[in-house]
């Protein structure tokens, strides 16, 4: 997974995440842990708390993504024939 990917994904929750375990959980350097989730807070993907050092999805963009996984897993279903 590219870095990215890596740190959405422990977002999907909605929950605040400190950037120092962001960091180990993606296996990422502090430091470009904090480029990537400034870049996505300018853009308002991201809520960024500065003074705790703590992100998390913004509501609108985890409404998206929990959208975007629904209709993937149904087109990833198995489709049941009745012959």
């Amino acid at each position: 997974m590219i870095p990215m990917d890596d740190i959405l994904e422990l977002l999907m929750n909605g929950e605040w995440h400190g950037v120092k375990e962001i960091a180990n959980r993606a296996r990422l350097q502090e430091f470009k842990v904090q480029l990537i989730t400034s870049f996505l807070a300018e853009y308002d993907f991201l809520e960024f708390d500065k003074n705790a050092k703590k992100v998390k999805l913004s509501p609108q963009l985890l409404l998206f993504l929990r959208k975007i996984g629904d209709i993937d897993r149904e087109a990833t279903k198995p489709k049941r024939s009745f012959s």
